[in-house]
């Protein structure tokens, strides 16, 4: 396996499977010579700097695609300020809206944005193709289509 070439202010995307995570590439290493990275996350309640191993947690990653506004500089101090402050929510506050809002970009979650309208989707098919909708299925079409549509949303990765 190829070893990933990061720079500071680089947009990282860890698969967990059913989601993505979304982190910043920092100016410091850890211990280990691993650049370190802060993120927003469920497991902090908030935004953290952390090592590399503890955010990523072996999981694939790569460099997202992604075209800051912001210098690395501006994005890492404006990144900073937010640690410990950042109440995080995973439909309006989570790791993307972290990354988005640091770097400059429209503060939007493609992921929660998809699993909203998955779920409607999934809960209208139900509704027009079933015999005898019941709350049981309208969720079960809800949860299907929804989890269909985050998986469809993977960050795009930087090209070299």
């Amino acid at each position: 396996m190829k070893e990933l070439i990061v720079q500071p202010g680089n947009i990282v995307v860890s698969d967990f499977g059913f989601y993505q995570h979304y982190s910043l590439v920092t100016d410091r290493v850890c211990s280990k010579g691993k650049p370190m990275l802060i993120s927003a996350t469920e497991r902090n309640g908030t935004v953290r700097e952390e090592t590399w191993d503890e955010v990523v947690k072996g999981k694939p990653t790569y460099v997202a695609d992604f075209t800051p506004v912001k210098s690395p500089e501006e994005t890492l101090a404006l990144a900073r300020t937010q640690i410990g402050e950042w109440v995080y929510s995973v439909t309006s506050n989570n790791c993307e809206h972290f990354v988005r809002f640091c770097t400059g970009l429209e503060v939007t979650s493609r992921q929660v944005t998809s699993a909203v309208g998955g779920a409607v989707a999934g809960a209208s098919l139900v509704g027009l193709l079933a015999e005898k909708p019941t709350a049981i299925k309208y969720l079960a079409g809800a949860l299907a289509v929804a989890g269909i549509a985050v998986l469809a949303t993977k960050a795009t990765e930087k090209k070299e």
